[in-house]
């Protein structure tokens, strides 16, 4: 039963990453496919007590007080808002996820290095078969929708995928993926698919542009002394390739876009990021507007917490904050958080809940970047690149949340929450001499050994 719980993890890994919301609407409200995976992952925790048992344990204990405080804020509205407060409590409700596998590592560290195997894979395989998802957008291809829902099967955010590839291009760019070998053979399909899909995700959500360019900024500032002619052949190849868009005018009509449609272009693709702090001369896509539109409403939430009523609470878990506050953008409401999973926690937790959760972010970095140190002073470089590669794509999901609507729905946060705990178990994981040594085996560097890694009861 354990093995099957974390084989349907890194399913829904694959499927929020591959078809988005319309793999989060399979099921039948309010058991879809997440929660009845966690109702699973909770059964295996009560008929193995142990992995319940770790959840006051360091590190994993920084999540808590986060998660107690934002239940105290959900609790009081749900006989008022019903459904919508359990839907909205997903922000931190899904913080199970990384609970209940960091428990399930530390009771059989195999697991984590299961996990590690699915995704060297999953980092070779991500821009190619992620690509049909995004012509489907771009040329607004009509599909079926779920059963039960108006939603298509295929419904890609392109800010979530920005943030997936930034995960794939870094576990490649620093080597962790497979042998030389077959990155040899593989990396030019795999580096044109890869640029392809920046493009197109970065013309459309500036978000998603500068969390891979931060994510891969970052993974290249600590691989820099030891710049090889991989790092060399990507870069010039990434560059080249970018080259191909300065010539296409496509048009991206995405539903996942506020206001007005965006050329895929190099042009565009600078706009977008020069709208996160300048206002933009060529407002193509009306960046403009829509950067104004979210300042005033992170203004406004400052002012009724920092400034004003809601300082201890927020406005708690249940009540729509677009409707409320005054920036709802359609007639069916379907727009509830602001553009803004830090404003969101602001909004709804009041400013102790934004600290406990600023400070659970802290301390996930502090805890993977010390594992990170000590790698590299032992000289475990294996493991080294994996700390770093966990801190870049969780930076990648920080720096997107901070632009979208992004961990409040199980699209962004299952797999945000998977990375937490993934990295917490990690610290621990390497921690133990014996487990930490079966890393070259999980990402193909070694024949498998006879032996299994360490699994404490």
């Amino acid at each position: 039963m354990l093995r099957l719980f974390i084989l349907l993890v890194a399913f829904l890994f694959v499927g929020y990453t591959l078809m988005g919301k319309g793999f989060a609407y399979w099921g039948i409200a309010p058991l879809y496919i997440a929660e009845l995976v966690l109702l699973l992952g909770l059964l295996v925790a009560f008929v193995n007590p142990s992995i319940l048992r770790r959840v006051f344990t360091w590190p994993i204990a920084l999540v808590l007080p986060f998660v107690f405080w934002s239940l105290l804020q959900t609790l009081p509205y749900l006989g008022q808002y019903g459904f919508n407060t359990l839907r909205d409590a997903a922000l931190w409700g899904y913080a199970l996820v990384a609970i209940l596998i960091y428990g399930t590592i530390l009771k059989n560290h195999a697991v984590f290095f299961m996990l590690i195997r699915y995704y060297r894979y999953f980092a070779l395989a991500f821009p190619l078969v992620v690509m049909p998802g995004i012509f489907i957008d771009l040329l607004n291809v009509p599909l079926p929708n779920v059963p039960g829902s108006t939603i298509p099967v295929v419904a890609l955010k392109f800010g979530d995928t920005g943030v997936h590839l930034a995960g794939a291009v870094v576990f490649v760019l620093l080597g962790l993926v497979l042998n030389w070998r077959t990155i040899v053979l593989h990396a030019p399909v795999w580096l044109l698919s890869a640029t392809a899909v920046f493009g197109f995700t970065a013309s459309a959500n500036r978000g998603g542009a500068l969390s891979f360019l931060l994510a891969v900024g970052v993974a290249l500032a600590t691989i820099f002394p030891k710049i090889n002619g991989r790092v060399v052949g990507m870069a010039v190849g990434f560059v080249l390739s970018l080259v191909v868009f300065a010539l296409i005018s496509l048009t991206v009509l995405s539903s996942t876009q506020l206001v007005g449609s965006r050329p895929v272009s190099v042009e565009q693709i600078t706009t977008n990021l020069l709208s996160i702090v300048l206002q933009a001369e060529n407002d193509a896509g009306n960046v403009n507007a829509n950067r104004r539109w979210r300042l005033m409403w992170w203004e406004k939430i400052i002012g009724y917490t920092v400034y004003g009523p809601y300082f201890w609470t927020g406005k708690g878990y249940g009540i729509n904050l677009a409707t409320v506050d005054g920036f709802q953008v359609d007639k069916e409401q379907s727009l509830r958080s602001p553009h803004n999973s830090h404003m969101t926690v602001l909004a709804r937790s009041g400013v102790p809940g934004l600290v406990m959760w600023f400070a659970m972010l802290l301390g996930w970095a502090w805890v993977v970047l010390r594992a990170r140190y000590h790698a590299a002073r032992n000289g475990d470089y294996l493991w080294s690149k994996l700390f770093v590669w966990l801190f870049c794509y969780w930076l990648a999901f920080v720096v997107n949340a901070s632009f979208d609507v992004f961990l409040e729905g199980p699209m962004g946060g299952v797999p945000f929450w998977l990375l937490m705990g993934l990295g917490f178990a990690a610290a621990v994981v390497y921690a133990n001499p014996y487990s930490r040594s079966f890393l070259g085996q999980a990402l193909g560097r070694e024949a498998p050994r006879a032996r299994q890694p360490y699994a404490p009861q």
